[in-house]
């Protein structure tokens, strides 16, 4: 799979103020945790142990102590939560009572730093992010997003005569079936399930950015989805080409850091393998694994 992770951290650089100096004297058990992802305010707010200032668009560099636990952070940043991640591989949440700087002490020291003073530079230093790195959000790539949920509003029209018209309907690709609400914009009411594995996705060449989904069997049903854009189309035809190929109902979650199970996903009435392995879910609650369907 392809990796989150240190993408464009080698240019990154710690940029420290007056503010950032008189922090980090006289302390060393004060430092930095470079926090990516998070929104960036228009003015820096104000100066305070867990203050911050702006670097990059989805890069703060926020001021903490050793003591200073996710909860913390979470109140003063007003976020609902952190992730960390290691060598641009797998994300975790992290627990409240968890310290993100002394994380990454801990790190810094297992690696042979040990003055205590270079510790705390090194911490501060962006490129630091590229192995050991905190997000404000979980973040996700497109390749992640294609395999778990594809959803858009866009032109649809039912089998292949001309006795159906298009309309405007919301569509899903999750896991091994098309999904096209009944109505725009909304995912109440009746939902129409179109099963693909075996089936077919073809290319309608009469209409741009048009995609045919058929089902397979005697009674197969199909199903025309026109694109707004060509990245749309592109985009679906890739994933549902991996679905209809498939000779078993099969969907691959692995290694992609999720903490529950697609909303969508058991729609597909014909799933008979499921991989999660690799991730970071729960037990409990509406996206747990004690709650799938038997």
């Amino acid at each position: 799979m392809k990796r989150n992770g240190s993408r464009g951290c080698v240019t990154r650089k710690t940029r420290f103020g007056s503010r950032e100096r008189d922090w980090l004297k006289g302390d060393a058990q004060r430092g930095c945790v470079c926090l990516y992802g998070g929104t960036v305010d228009p003015q820096p707010p104000a100066s305070g142990p867990q203050a911050s200032s702006t670097l990059q668009a989805d890069l703060r560099l926020v001021l903490c102590s050793t003591t200073t636990t996710v909860e913390e952070l979470c109140a003063q940043r007003e976020i609902e939560g952190l992730y960390l991640q290691l060598h641009g591989d797998l994300l975790r949440r992290l627990d409240p009572s968890e310290r993100p700087l002394q994380m990454v002490y801990d790190y810094l020291a297992a690696i042979g730093y040990q003055d205590p003073l270079r510790v705390q530079r090194e911490a501060a230093n962006s490129d630091l992010s590229c192995m050991i790195r905190f997000y404000s959000e979980c973040p996700m790539n497109a390749d992640q997003q294609e395999r778990t949920l594809l959803t858009g509003v866009f032109s649809v029209r039912k089998g292949k005569t001309q006795l159906h018209k298009w309309a405007e309907r919301q569509v899903l690709l999750c896991g091994t079936c098309l999904i096209v609400a009944s109505v725009k914009d909304s995912l109440t009411g009746k939902m129409h399930i179109l099963p693909l594995v075996g089936g077919k996705v073809e290319e309608v060449k009469r209409r741009q950015h048009c995609l045919m989904f058929s089902s397979a069997g005697p009674q197969a049903q199909t199903y025309f989805v026109n694109f707004d854009t060509l990245a749309d189309y592109q985009r679906w035809h890739r994933q549902a080409s991996k679905v209809v190929s498939q000779t078993v109902s099969l969907v691959d979650l692995s290694c992609y850091s999720l903490e529950e199970v697609p909303e969508y996903l058991f729609y597909s009435q014909d799933l008979t393998h499921l991989n999660l392995r690799h991730n970071f879910m729960s037990l409990q609650g509406s996206g747990g694994l004690l709650n799938l369907p038997r």
